[in-house]
C-alpha cells in the first residue's frame, strides 16, 4: 500500500518537478528584492539573445498557463501558516551550500553566524518549521552560495542563459548550481535520502511550495514590463550582483 501510494504521488508530480526542477529554482529567486529599481544599473552579457528570447517565450507560455494555475490553486488550498512552515523547512536544509558560500569566501565569522540559525531553527524551531532565529541578534546572515563565492573569486557571469523551464541564470551560477547541489541533502545526484521515490516527493513538495510567491513576482514583472525579456534578464543581473556585494 505505502509503495503504491509514493508511485501514485510520483506519477502526479512528474510534470509539476520538469517545470520547476532545482538549483536557483526557475531563477525567479533572484528576482526577489523590494529595492531592485533603486540600485544601480547592472548589465550581464547576451551573445545568444536570440536563443535565449525564444526559450523565454516558451517558458512564459508554460509559466502563465501551466505553473500560474497550479500555484494559484495551491494558495487557496493550503493556509498560509503551512506554506510559511513548509518554506522554513526547505529553507533550513539549505543551510550546506549557504556555509559552503561562506568559507569558500573566508567569511568564517557568517560562516558561524548560519551553523547558529541553523542549529536553533532545528531544535527550538521544530526541524526548521519555525524560525526563531529571527528573534535572535546575529542570526540573521546574508544568504551565500557558491556562485556568489566563484564571483569573489573574481569569476565574471561568463553570459546569460535562459534554460528551458528553469528560466534566467548564467553561466558561473549554472555551475555554481552544481556545486550548491554538492552539498545539500536533497538534489540529485548527490544525497543524503537513499530512497529516490522519496527523495522525489520532497524535491516536489519544496518546489510546488515556492511556486506561488515566485510566479506572483514574475507575473508582476511581466505586467509592468514594455519588454518583459529585458526586463528579466536586467532583474536577475541586478539582484545577484548585490548579494555578490553584500
Amino acid at each position: 500500500m505505502r509503495h503504491s501510494l509514493k508511485l501514485c504521488i510520483l506519477f502526479s508530480s512528474t510534470l509539476v518537478l520538469t517545470v520547476a526542477s532545482r538549483g536557483q529554482q526557475i531563477g525567479l529567486e533572484d528576482l526577489i528584492d523590494e529595492d531592485l529599481e533603486t540600485g544601480p544599473p547592472v548589465t550581464i552579457n547576451d551573445p545568444i539573445e536570440g536563443f535565449n528570447r525564444a526559450i523565454f517565450k516558451f517558458n512564459d507560455g508554460l509559466y502563465t498557463k501551466i505553473v500560474t494555475p497550479f500555484a494559484r490553486g495551491y494558495s487557496k488550498v493550503v493556509p498560509d501558516p503551512i506554506e510559511k512552515g513548509v518554506g522554513n523547512f526547505f529553507d533550513n536544509l539549505k543551510f550546506p551550500s549557504r556555509f559552503a558560500g561562506n568559507v569558500l569566501q573566508g567569511r568564517l565569522n557568517q560562516a558561524g553566524r548560519e551553523t547558529g540559525k541553523f542549529l536553533v531553527n532545528s531544535t527550538i524551531g521544530l526541524g526548521g518549521i519555525l524560525k526563531p532565529s529571527d528573534d535572535i541578534d546575529g542570526l540573521s546572515p546574508s544568504d551565500e552560495d557558491i556562485g556568489q563565492a566563484f564571483a569573489k573569486w573574481g569569476m565574471g557571469h561568463g553570459f546569460y542563459i535562459v534554460l528551458p523551464f528553469l528560466g534566467p541564470t548564467s553561466l558561473r551560477d549554472f555551475v555554481g548550481d552544481f556545486a550548491d547541489g554538492a552539498v545539500e541533502p536533497i538534489p540529485d545526484p548527490w544525497t543524503l535520502i537513499d530512497d529516490d521515490t522519496d527523495r522525489l516527493i520532497l524535491q516536489v513538495a519544496e518546489i510546488v511550495n515556492g511556486l506561488p510567491r515566485l510566479i506572483e513576482i514574475y507575473d508582476s514583472m511581466r505586467r509592468s514590463a514594455i519588454d518583459p525579456y529585458a526586463s528579466v534578464r536586467d532583474g536577475y543581473a541586478q539582484r545577484r550582483a548585490r548579494q555578490v556585494n553584500e
